[in-house]
């Protein structure tokens, strides 16, 4: 990736031939209304009941959703990640659910490139200072005892939607004269799937300790926060002084 053009760059594309390296399920087409309506529309697929993850990206979404009547837009086709992560799961997600996916993605990012101001703004919004470069769509599909947890994850990573004031991408954010490395990009899938897979694992428990301050820390660097949290309770819930604030009404 370092020695193409930014504009020759397709993430969808480069995503997908990860995938397929690690011998994951992936299904990448060039352009779809939405990575997540598809995950859902082939949940329960009988060719993908033995698959525990699957995987859907795309270079260009024509109707990309973000959370309630949100939308996502991305730059041009093939600056973004575009993708949905489902996993095959025995009993339905809890509410912290949520809170492990968007610490997931916040771990990945800042392993990988932790010279960057990253922070997350709850719900599930990830941000570079004060830009948002990222943001999270979770969403399940149930039968019968079985559940697929969707992950859809929309970040910018070439270029970001000059129409969206606030957006950014990792390119635009990078200290001059750093490039957007090819091997830093598939090191970032390979913890990204490591992250996301494990907080998935824990998606029926309570928050441990080390996961409240983990959170904790990540909210509480984002500037454009009016008050910091003071505290993080085991099922999600927030703390600013005496006041709980529960982290789906964010």
């Amino acid at each position: 990736m370092a020695d193409t053009p930014v504009s020759d760059i397709r993430i969808g594309y480069v995503t997908s031939q990860w995938a397929e390296s690690n011998h994951l399920y992936v299904s990448y087409q060039k352009e779809m209304p939405s990575t997540n309506a598809l995950a859902k529309e082939e949940a329960f697929a009988e060719n993908l009941m033995e698959e525990s993850l699957c995987l859907y990206v795309t270079d260009h979404q024509t109707a990309g959703r973000g959370r309630g009547k949100n939308t996502w837009t991305d730059s041009r086709p093939g600056s973004a990640l575009l993708s949905s992560w489902t996993y095959l799961l025995g009993t339905k997600p809890q509410p912290t659910t949520s809170c492990l996916i968007g610490l997931a993605v916040y771990r990945a990012c800042s392993t990988t490139w932790p010279f960057l101001p990253w922070n997350l703004k709850a719900p599930n919004d990830i941000y570079i200072g004060n830009r948002k470069v990222a943001g999270i769509l979770l969403e399940n599909v149930a039968q019968g005892d079985e559940v697929r947890l969707v992950i859809g994850l929309g970040l910018n990573v070439t270029a970001s939607p000059e129409e969206v004031e606030i957006s950014t991408s990792i390119i635009e954010s990078l200290p001059m004269g750093a490039p957007l490395l090819g091997q830093d990009y598939m090191g970032f899938l390979d913890r990204l799937l490591f992250e996301l897979t494990d907080a998935v694992s824990h998606s029926d428990e309570e928050l441990s300790p080390t996961d409240q301050l983990s959170l904790l820390t990540a909210l509480n660097q984002h500037p454009l926060l009016k008050e910091k949290y003071t505290g993080m309770k085991a099922d999600g819930s927030l703390l600013i002084g005496d006041k709980e604030i529960n982290w789906s009404t964010l």
